[in-house]
């Protein structure tokens, strides 16, 4: 039930959005400039290679590479954030080259992965588990280190080691600060997704993308944004769902404070 009011508010706050597809509809309607084509025109052709003909040949590799390399990043990040923030003596050690490569631009990596993996889907999924991988570290590294003293006098008194306080006890309470990077990771992680295939690839939805616009076919160039939108939206929203449900404890909880 509590799911169901959560879309229906999801809905409900999509006005703006609504409002905004209406003027640029409205205001497009009788343009002329070749660079910005009416919207109407633009969804007719948007129809015409994305439901559902260019999916297996650009949407389908993008999501594979978003999909491997955000995992890898969410197991990398985790379990090592978890580590480092147990670990003081550790953390003295690694935090300072963390905070040197979490420091550089994400998408300023991907020249770098091409001298090491070449053009093919590795470089890509390297890229993006790379830049998915540092806020989850940091958003762990904070939440276990931020865990509840009466917790940790629990996990005393009933004699747990420290990995065991550490795996069933720290983690578990950080999770809500988890959840965070994990939200900050997957957004950047999408964002070296379509970065990563400007560069040497024939396909995914930013090489299409780029060389629909390099080739002047403005409509086909204005769906790929379009698509890029509705993706970036619709995976943010899976994600929401997938908190709200991994978190009901927390969110029960801070109703009830």
């Amino acid at each position: 039930m509590r799911l169901w009011r959560w879309l229906l508010a999801i809905v409900i706050g999509a006005w703006l959005p609504l409002l905004l597809v209406w003027w640029w509809w409205t205001a497009s309607a009788e343009s002329t400039n070749p660079f910005f084509p009416p919207l109407e025109l633009i969804w007719t052709r948007f129809q015409e290679l994305w439901l559902f003909a260019e999916w297996p040949t650009h949407v389908l590799p993008s999501l594979r590479n978003l999909a491997f390399g955000y995992a890898i990043g969410v197991v990398v990040g985790v379990i090592g954030g978890a580590l480092l923030g147990s670990s003081r003596t550790a953390a003295r050690y690694v935090e300072p080259v963390v905070d040197f490569m979490r420091s550089i631009p994400p998408v300023a990596t991907v020249p770098v992965f091409i001298i090491f993996f070449g053009l093919d889907a590795s470089m890509r999924i390297a890229a993006i588990a790379v830049a998915a991988t540092f806020p989850i570290l940091i958003s762990t590294i904070q939440g276990v280190r931020a865990t509840d003293p009466t917790l940790l006098a629990t996990a005393s008194v009933f004699r747990l080691s420290p990995s065991e306080t550490l795996w069933r006890v720290r983690l578990p309470a950080a999770m809500p600060i988890v959840f965070s990077g994990l939200q900050v990771g997957l957004q950047i992680a999408f964002v070296v997704t379509i970065a990563s295939e400007y560069l040497g690839s024939g396909f995914g939805i930013g090489a299409f993308t780029l060389i629909a616009a390099d080739s002047f076919l403005i409509l086909d160039a204005w769906t790929g944004v379009l698509l890029m939108g509705l993706l970036g939206y619709a995976i943010a929203t899976a994600f929401d769902i997938v908190e709200r449900i991994s978190l009901r404890w927390y969110f029960g909880q801070k109703k009830l404070a």
